[in-house]
């Protein structure tokens, strides 16, 4: 899979239009040749005499949740063979080229739910380090934490995280103490949120 992420050029205030693109998108899931005889064609596939239908690069993706900070808009697409054409020689290429996006090559499972195996409590200060798998959150999208129960509920988001000495990988997530005050082991819950889904809340 591609995913073509906006680059946030202050020349670029608003959405980036890729008008080669009319399948591969995660939206179209049926296709069917275009025809104006044809009642059951789809509009997305075109006609001889009428564009593909426009997609569009959103500046920004929609805060979700509202905790986390906003982030780059982007949109994946199915390596399909007009997607292809589009991101070796065609439009997405030509936005690439102008650094008015950036590309990024991943396969699904780099995209799958996180999940929390456990979680250990420091002695002296009390770090928390989280394990799992799938913690770390393909570009742009981001990590965060939610901790409920004893000294809860903290919402950590990514920046937070790492401008306050944590660490964040696939397997561990590190939490100084400064950043989960006064939080016991047990009753404490700890969930993780990455490439916007979430983990399974689990008991430290």
């Amino acid at each position: 899979m591609i995913r073509v992420i906006h680059a946030q050029l202050a020349t670029v205030p608003g959405p980036i239009l890729v008008d080669d693109i009319d399948d591969g998108l995660p939206n179209k899931e049926s296709y069917r040749l275009g025809s104006h005889g044809d009642p059951k064609a789809y509009l997305r596939d075109g006609y001889a005499d009428k564009p593909k239908q426009p997609c569009y690069i959103a500046r920004v993706r929609a805060k979700e949740p509202v905790w986390q900070p906003p982030i780059a808009g982007y949109i994946d697409l199915l390596e399909t063979q007009r997607v292809l054409l589009s991101s070796n020689k065609g439009k997405v290429q030509k936005l690439l080229v102008a650094g008015m996006v950036q590309v990024v090559n991943f396969v699904a499972a780099d995209v799958a739910a996180p999940t929390v195996s456990g979680g250990v409590i420091g002695g002296g200060p009390a770090n928390l380090t989280i394990s799992g798998t799938k913690m770390a959150s393909l570009q742009p999208d981001l990590t965060g934490v939610i901790i409920t129960g004893t000294g809860g509920p903290i919402y950590l988001d990514q920046a937070t995280i790492l401008a306050g000495g944590g660490t964040i990988s696939d397997t561990t997530i590190f939490l100084p103490a400064a950043l989960v005050p006064g939080i016991a082991s047990p009753g404490t819950f700890v969930q993780v949120r990455s490439d916007e889904k979430l983990s399974a809340v689990v008991a430290l």
